[in-house]
């Protein structure tokens, strides 16, 4: 009996294909905004016809989607690959960010857009940033210790104050590369409101 055949036809490169497409969106994204990019756009980025980007992705909604999953993904197997140590995570997770800045600028554009109730990320990045403050939230209340209410911070306020901290100091290192040392300066503030939460060479590399 023959081996069996892999897939023929249009279907054989869709893996290929859909990861072709949502790379396209993610950079016309980040340049245009959701609302200003249009099908079209995308279709001509990844080297398809309109036709053919349809046929994966039947909407911009959902290519928008599909963009945001991949990338939440992304995150989860960086976000994994530091185990329980949250803080570690967040440092991988921003190490990325700087080999691929198209993503950091994805991420604050939609993040400003998405405040309306009416943009289809908008739950995406409601529920994003709530499990993001639980996230971190968690971590902190193991290095910090119970609140006894006389602390600068409780667990939960500094898992906020981290994540206005990235979001601006992402935006902040897009206008200016060369002198916004992102990840230094996350370390030095997690470093001096909760040193238990860095790794043992974290004071060693908060000073870079």
């Amino acid at each position: 009996m023959s081996a069996p055949k892999g897939p023929r036809g249009p279907y054989a490169k869709t893996p290929r294909v859909r990861q072709q497409i949502l790379e396209a969106a993610l950079a016309v994204f980040a340049e245009s905004g959701y609302r200003a990019t249009t099908m079209k756009e995308i279709a001509e980025r990844a080297g398809i016809s309109q036709r053919g980007l349809v046929h994966h992705f039947g909407s911009k909604e959902a290519l928008l989607l599909g963009v945001l999953e991949l990338r939440e993904a992304e995150s989860g197997i960086l976000a994994a690959s530091a185990g329980t140590d949250a803080i570690s995570a967040i440092i991988r997770i921003i190490e990325d960010n700087y080999t691929r800045p198209g993503l950091i600028e994805l991420h604050s554009t939609l993040a400003a857009e998405a405040v309306s109730p009416e943009h289809p990320a908008h739950d995406h990045y409601v529920q994003r940033y709530r499990d993001f403050r639980a996230y971190l939230t968690s971590a902190f209340e193991v290095a910090l210790g119970p609140s006894d209410g006389d602390g600068p911070l409780t667990a939960a306020q500094m898992a906020a104050t981290v994540i206005a901290l990235l979001d601006g100091l992402q935006l902040q290192w897009l206008y200016d590369r060369e002198s916004v040392d992102l990840e230094a300066i996350v370390r030095r503030v997690i470093l001096t409101f909760a040193p238990a939460a860095l790794p043992d060479d974290a004071d060693v590399k908060a000073t870079r």
